[in-house]
Formats: C-alpha cells, sequence, structure tokens
C-alpha cells in the first residue's frame, strides 16, 4: 500500500546571482567596452552617475599654420571620405578619349572589381546584363586591364602576375614564361630544375624567381580602403621607479560610477514606490560589480607582473614560463577567473603596450633542468636563421642540434612548429642559389 511521508534532507547547491552573473561579465569586459556598458546602463537607470573621461586639450600649431584662427573647430580637421576603388578606376576611365559604349562596359566592369583587385564576376552575365558582344566584353576587360594599378582587373593570380611583369619596363627576364608556365613550379622552387628547363644558369632562375615573390598579388588591397585603424588603449601601466615595480590601472579603461545623490535622497525622504527602490539596488550592485572587477584586475596583474618582474628590465627575451594556475594560486582565485580577468586586457609596458595573454608562456627544458619561455625560442630561431648563410641554410635538425648546443632540449618537430608559426619557409624554400 503506497503512503505519503514527509522526508528531509540537506544538499549542498551553488546559486549563481544576478549580480555575480553581472559581475562575471563586467570582468571579461575590455576598457572600452566596460565604458559602453556603463553608458547603456546609466542612460536606462537615472540614479546611476557615469564620470566623464577626461580628454586631451588641442592646441594648434603655429609653426605649420601661420594664420592665427580667433577659435578651433574641430571640423575644420575632419577629413572627407576617401574615395572608393570603383571611383579611381572609374575618374582614370573618364579621362581617356575613347568610344561611350567602350566606356560604359569598362566602368560597369570597375564596379565588379573586388577590394583586392581582381574581376570576380561571370562575363556571361555581363554580356546579358549589357547586350554585349564577346569582342566588345574583351575590349572593355583590356581597358581595365590598363589602369592603375598594374595587375587590377586580373581574373587570377597568375593573369594579375602577368600583367604585371609585361608592363614593368625593367622586368627580369625568363619571368614571364615562368609564370605563365604555371605557379605550381614555384612551390616549392628549385632554381636547378628551372634553368635546365629555359636553358638558362641557376643565378639567372634564381633571379627571376625573386622577381616574382617582390610582386603584388594584392595589387588594390590598399586602394579605397574603408576600414577604420583599430587602437588599443590600455587598462594598466606599469614601469619601475627607482627599483620597485608600480603598477597603476587608468581611469580611461576603469570608469568611475556612483549614485546620484539627489535622487538616492529623494527616493529615501519621499518613498515614491517599488520602482525606484528596486532601480536604486540595481544602481548600487553595478557599482559593486564595477568596484570588485578593479580590484580583481590589480590583484591578478600584480601577480603576472611580479612573476615577469625581469621583463621590466630586460626586455622580451626575460620573459618566463607562466601559466594560469600559478596565477590563481598565488592570487587565490579560480583559474577561470583569472582567464575572464585577462581576457581582452592591454596594459603599457617600457617595452610598448602588450596583451597582457603575452605573459602567459609555454616553457621549455633546458641541460640544466630550468625552464625558458617558448617565446624566448622564438627570438633565438629567428636570430639563427637570419645569420645564416643564404646558400647553405639550416634544416630542422640543424637548428635542434643548434638549440642543443646552446642547452635548450628541443626536438626537430618542435623547430618545425615554430618555424612555421614565425612563416619562414623550409630550407630548400630559403636557399639561394650562387
Amino acid at each position: 500500500m503506497l503512503g505519503v511521508q514527509l522526508v528531509q534532507e540537506q544538499r549542498f547547491r551553488l546559486s549563481i546571482t544576478p549580480e555575480m552573473k553581472q559581475s562575471f561579465h563586467l570582468l571579461t569586459l575590455s576598457g572600452q567596452e566596460l565604458i559602453r556598458y556603463l553608458q547603456d546602463v546609466a542612460a536606462d537607470n537615472p540614479l546611476l552617475e557615469l564620470e566623464e573621461q577626461s580628454v586631451y586639450s588641442f592646441k594648434p600649431s603655429r609653426r605649420n599654420n601661420q594664420q592665427v584662427y580667433p577659435s578651433y573647430d574641430p571640423l575644420l580637421q575632419a577629413k572627407g571620405t576617401a574615395p572608393t576603388l570603383e571611383q579611381i578606376l572609374a575618374s582614370q576611365i573618364r579621362t581617356m578619349k575613347i568610344p561611350h559604349r567602350l566606356e560604359k562596359v569598362a566602368v560597369y566592369l570597375a564596379g565588379c572589381v573586388n577590394a583586392d583587385g581582381y574581376l570576380k564576376v561571370e562575363l556571361s552575365e555581363v554580356q546579358v546584363e549589357l547586350g554585349l558582344s564577346m569582342s566588345e566584353l574583351n575590349a572593355g576587360i583590356d581597358l581595365l586591364q590598363s589602369l592603375d594599378p598594374p595587375g587590377v582587373g586580373a581574373r587570377n593570380l597568375q593573369e594579375c602576375l602577368l600583367l604585371q611583369i609585361q608592363r614593368d619596363p625593367a622586368a627580369i627576364p625568363y619571368a614571364e614564361c615562368i609564370v605563365r608556365a604555371g605557379l605550381e613550379a614555384l612551390v616549392p622552387f628549385h632554381p636547378g630544375r628551372t634553368a635546365g628547363k629555359y636553358g638558362i644558369t641557376s643565378r639567372e632562375a634564381q633571379a627571376a624567381y625573386e622577381y616574382i615573390t617582390r610582386l603584388d598579388p594584392k595589387p588594390c588591397r590598399s586602394i579605397g580602403c574603408n576600414e577604420r585603424a583599430h587602437y588599443i588603449v590600455p587598462d594598466a601601466t606599469v614601469d619601475m621607479v627607482h627599483g620597485e615595480m608600480v603598477l597603476k590601472l587608468l581611469a580611461t579603461g576603469n570608469p568611475r560610477v556612483t549614485v546620484n545623490e539627489a535622487c538616492n535622497n529623494w527616493i529615501q525622504e519621499s518613498s515614491p514606490g517599488e520602482i525606484w527602490v528596486t532601480r536604486a539596488a540595481e544602481a548600487r550592485a553595478v557599482i559593486r560589480s564595477v568596484q570588485q572587477r578593479r580590484r580583481t584586475l590589480l590583484r591578478v596583474m600584480t601577480a603576472i607582473m611580479e612573476e615577469q618582474k625581469r621583463f621590466l628590465s630586460e626586455g622580451p627575451a626575460a620573459l618566463v614560463p607562466l601559466n594560469l594556475a600559478s596565477i590563481a594560486e598565488k592570487v587565490q582565485m579560480h583559474e577561470s577567473t583569472v582567464s575572464r580577468a585577462v581576457n581582452g586586457k592591454y596594459i603599457y609596458t617600457p617595452y610598448g603596450v602588450y596583451e597582457v595573454k603575452a605573459f602567459f608562456d609555454s616553457g621549455i627544458t633546458t641541460v640544466s633542468g630550468e625552464q625558458t619561455s617558448a617565446s624566448a625560442v622564438k627570438r633565438r630561431l629567428k636570430e639563427i636563421i637570419r645569420t645564416e648563410q643564404l646558400n647553405k641554410p639550416y634544416s630542422d635538425s640543424q637548428l635542434s642540434a643548434l638549440f642543443e648546443g646552446e642547452g635548450i632540449i628541443i626536438s626537430r618537430r618542435t623547430v618545425a612548429k615554430y618555424r612555421e608559426e614565425l612563416r619562414i619557409l623550409s630550407s630548400l624554400e630559403r636557399k639561394r642559389w650562387a
């Protein structure tokens, strides 16, 4: 027979409150993202006040401009919109004395050129759209490919390189023949085989190859660019002052928020309603989250720079291996909290602006049993390859042996991995034939 029983039991359950979620979210934001978030919150909650960030005052220079203006107008310094690639090509076409129909075709094709300068459109669609014959379409393509910069209007990489070679009066002999034969022979490139194929010397083949590598595969990538520059605003600054490390959080990335005193006093005196009490509680929660974020960032960044103290005096070559677990143990926080704190944060150092994540580096064992950072090994790898003989470059195995001679135990596979990360070619592709 089934019955009803009243049972009491004890359980542990982790509950995340809305305020904790908000603290986690603010901790992951960068300084500029935090300011935008607080501006949105302050616009929605009248009790929250965001302290305005001070900006640098502008003083016009009289050395470059002899005329003195009674007041500074920032609109006078504003730059106009840069012309697009299509407008630049169309302006070149309209200065030519050509038939109107050919001009119309060329201008239409100029609008079909992508940001890199390639004509990526189905010619059959253009032919149907404009009602052209194939000869008229080819004439428009030839006109487009005669414009500046050389290589514009090409339909593939091979045609792009050929257009640049054909318009260069100082082109190296046999470069056009090598490109016309196919780009597959250039990767990897062997001067001896190429020389035997065309009946030239290895030195001439090497000169032609080096000329081809100097051509621009994307001739229009810097023209009509509408992308805005991405500026990095550091969240903190660190320096050595009288032998002591000084780390400060910058106000630009850590804004100050307060509660509007007038609104707060009105709520306490008038008791307008539950909604205003809730708004006041939300404002205080945001302030606590911002203050907690500031304290966490200060603790985590201080711990990181204490571990990387040699970096401040000796530079990037003095970085030591470091991981999240060691910093989390030092500041007595969870690894996920440390990860959120360093995500998207930058710090201004005596050697420039660095992403905080750059100070976390894997370690490589040396002969003495100590650890050296992977970034230091990569820098040393670049130095070795930069000073090698061009006609006898080091292979990955030889580089591994050189590191072992310097007391760094590193395998050939790891050398190849670091070389690829640094975008350094293999020994066969680096070799220059005499």
